[in-house]
């Protein structure tokens, strides 16, 4: 089956590099722009369902790409990685390396491990895999989760590293989701 994947458009705290994890950001006139330009990119291609994050950001993003026709549910599964601590703060405060290493794994005092993600995110599309198999699905969701379903579709690296892809803001990927 076909599943679309969009990260949402634009925040202010986008252009700053502010982790936002689960704070509720709002797109910016940017964002509303780049929701509208992923809409028409899917010009003939038929989704039946929209699953987005509830967060206003990912949310809106949905509804502009849906136009009122497709249905939209939420899920929390899809909201961004709790970033606990880090939350707020410049990503240049923040060790990467460590951060996106599933090998490592590192368990912080708040903030939500890569392997937990990773899991959420597999439990989501088995049960997309269960309940949607016979639609064509476009999921709305954050950086991390547009990171974990493309090393979930691609393969995780020898290293553990998960930081060699980065989403931009709107940015459409399809993958094959066997069922």
């Amino acid at each position: 089956m076909d599943l679309y994947v969009v990260r949402h458009g634009e925040t202010n705290e986008n252009k700053i590099k502010m982790m936002q994890g689960n704070m509720d950001t709002l797109l910016n006139e940017t964002g509303r722009n780049q929701a509208l330009e992923v809409r028409s990119k899917l010009d003939g291609i038929k989704i039946d369902l929209i699953i987005s994050s509830p967060k206003s950001r990912a949310l809106e993003t949905a509804k502009i790409i849906s136009n009122g026709e497709i249905p939209i549910i939420t899920d929390e599964r899809l909201l961004s990685r709790d970033h606990g601590e880090f939350e707020g703060k410049s990503r240049h405060d923040v060790d990467l390396e460590d951060y996106w290493n599933i090998k490592v794994n590192k368990q912080y005092e708040r903030a939500e491990s890569v392997g937990h993600m990773f899991e959420r995110i597999t439990d989501l599309l088995n049960e997309i895999k269960e309940n949607y198999s016979d639609k064509t699905v476009l999921i709305t969701t954050h950086s991390g989760i547009c990171r974990i379903l493309y090393y979930y579709f691609n393969g995780i690296p020898e290293s553990g590293s998960l930081l060699e892809y980065e989403s931009t803001n709107c940015s459409l990927e399809k993958y094959e989701l066997e069922v």
